[in-house]
């Protein structure tokens, strides 16, 4: 298993990979032709509901493109427990639940800091950041030992299934990795698009939505046929705890560093520049459900 790279390291190559393949394979039939005229400055330089519905199917689309046949086989047969056939389908159940069963919202992410305190690191650090285990970080281990035992019922399997096809992308939104005091982004209210939200809801929905994206599977397929084999390979090591600090690097040095983050309006150019970052995460939610499912389910 290769040695993930340090947060501040992967968000800078997830920004240089943006700047050099933005104007070529991932800009044909995608992006606006006025991300390929960015500078390469930009290269170098309580939670809301992750992704929306929009961005969990994408990411579970793109996982069912990397699932081994067997361990589709046997996804098949845990979804039909509620006649359900698609990853996409159980994708969203973790947060409609949410109402009926409010002890979960803090699964859904963990709270590494902007700025730690004295002596602890910037990443994730169990003893300081999910001292309870009730934090996405530990809750994806825990789903992966229930799916893992097949003698557990298959609704309980079920249910493990469904919830690891949501973490899995939640871990993989910057916000729902880093806090910067301010209840990961949702206390920055910011105007974007022409529209009043949050910081953290741009990153949950509104740069996707802004994409105006018609049809989540194909947006999906041409993400994952996109994917080089040396990008699957990197992306699907690691651990969960690997994967956070991944998503907290994004954050850290872009979300929260050298991208306006401040209250008030956000510049046209951050959809632009926001939408590239949305898709890696994308991309690395699917191969790395992937992966989980193949692991657990060989």
């Amino acid at each position: 298993m290769s040695q993930p790279e340090s947060p501040g390291v992967a968000a800078i190559s997830v920004s240089l990979r943006l700047t050099m393949l933005g104007c070529s394979r991932r800009a044909r039939g995608m992006a606006r032709a006025a991300v390929c005229a960015l500078p390469v400055l930009f290269a170098l330089t309580a939670h809301a509901l992750a992704w929306g519905s929009e961005g969990h199917h994408i990411a579970a689309e793109i996982a069912e493109q990397f699932l081994e046949p067997s361990t589709a086989h046997q996804v098949r047969e845990l979804l039909a427990v509620d006649n359900e056939t698609t990853l996409a389908q159980a994708s969203t159940w973790a947060d409609e639940i949410r109402p009926q069963r409010p002890e979960t919202a803090r699964w859904h992410y963990v709270n590494i800091p902007i700025n730690p305190p004295d002596g602890t690191p910037p990443a994730y650090d169990a003893r300081r950041d999910c001292p309870t285990g009730d934090c996405v970080v530990a809750k994806i281990g825990a789903f992966e030992a229930v799916l893992r035992n097949k003698a557990a019922p298959p609704r309980q399997r079920l249910e493990a299934l469904k919830w690891l096809v949501h973490l899995v992308a939640d871990i993989n939104q910057p916000l729902h990795c880093a806090d910067n005091q301010d209840r990961g982004g949702n206390d920055v209210h910011v105007d974007f698009m022409g529209r009043r939200t949050n910081l953290h809801a741009v990153w949950d929905s509104g740069i996707l939505a802004a994409a105006h994206i018609s049809d989540d599977r194909a947006y999906a397929l041409e993400l994952a046929h996109s994917i080089s084999q040396a990008e699957a390979e990197k992306w699907r090591s690691g651990t969960p705890a690997d994967w956070a600090d991944d998503s907290y690097g994004v954050a850290r040095n872009l979300i929260y560093g050298v991208w306006p983050h401040d209250p008030g309006a956000l510049p046209d150019s951050y959809e632009q520049k926001g939408i590239y970052v949305v898709q890696v995460q994308l991309e690395k939610t699917g191969v790395r459900l992937a992966a989980v499912l193949n692991q657990t389910l060989p």
